[in-house]
């Protein structure tokens, strides 16, 4: 049985870069999800009750440069 769409709020310290950090990529399970010019993201994941999603960011700059993965964070529906 799915359940209505999970919102799940996202947020994050900024990024620093030696030009200037132009956005940050959000992951869900390791994939793609969406992207955002400030340090917040809402996502609505959909699926069933009890199923976990694991969320990391990265931050990219104009030249293309991606930071590091962040730590991970899991949610629960």
């Amino acid at each position: 049985m799915t359940g209505k769409p999970t919102r799940v709020a996202l947020s994050w310290s900024a990024s620093t870069d030696n030009v200037a950090v132009a956005g940050y990529r959000v992951y869900r399970n390791g994939a793609l999800v969406g992207t955002a010019t400030a340090t917040g993201y809402t996502d609505s994941p959909g699926g069933k009750k009890g199923m976990s999603y694991t969320y990391t960011v990265v931050a990219y700059d104009a030249a293309g440069n991606l930071s590091p993965q962040s730590n991970a964070v899991t949610v629960f529906s």
